[in-house]
């Protein structure tokens, strides 16, 4: 089982609908495959990229009749950030598990989770073992666990 960071998708547009229980719509987020990278294209370490595919789809009685709105996500291991496929036959290629080059021109910034912890000033340090920027005040990393110097 392929595990993946819950809050990657809390900004999307997510709802649920029943008349008397038999049909709805809901959105899905589908986690498809690792790919392992020698170099990130976005950081340049090294590190996986989880690719996920995102749809809502239209069901009756729990059984999906069709979908729309499908949107593929890489989420990196190395930097901790999510990209939007934006060239739809790249998201294609890798979804079927062709490995083709991800370059800059074919993806869109998503969500970067540093930001959350505002860790990006004068004050902070890397983390010796995930490589995640922490305060220099955290006695352990938040992400890893691990204890710092």
């Amino acid at each position: 089982m392929i595990k993946y960071n819950e809050t990657l998708f809390d900004g999307a547009e997510s709802f649920k609908m029943f008349f008397i229980g038999i049909f709805g719509i809901e959105e899905k987020a589908k986690a498809i495959r690792q790919i392992e990278v020698s170099m990130c294209p976005f950081c340049t370490k090294r590190g996986t990229h989880t690719l996920f595919k995102v749809y809502s789809y239209f069901h009756f009685f729990f059984i999906p009749i069709f979908r729309w709105n499908v949107r593929y996500f890489l989420q990196t291991s190395c930097c901790n950030r999510v990209y939007l496929i934006t060239n739809a036959q790249l998201a294609h290629d890798l979804e079927r598990g062709i490995d083709v080059p991800i370059t800059l021109a074919d993806v869109e910034l998503f969500r970067r989770f540093e930001q959350d912890f505002g860790y990006e000033d004068a004050r902070s340090d890397f983390c010796p073992n995930c490589q995640r920027r922490v305060s220099k005040t955290f006695l352990y990393c938040p992400y890893c666990g691990s204890k710092l110097e």
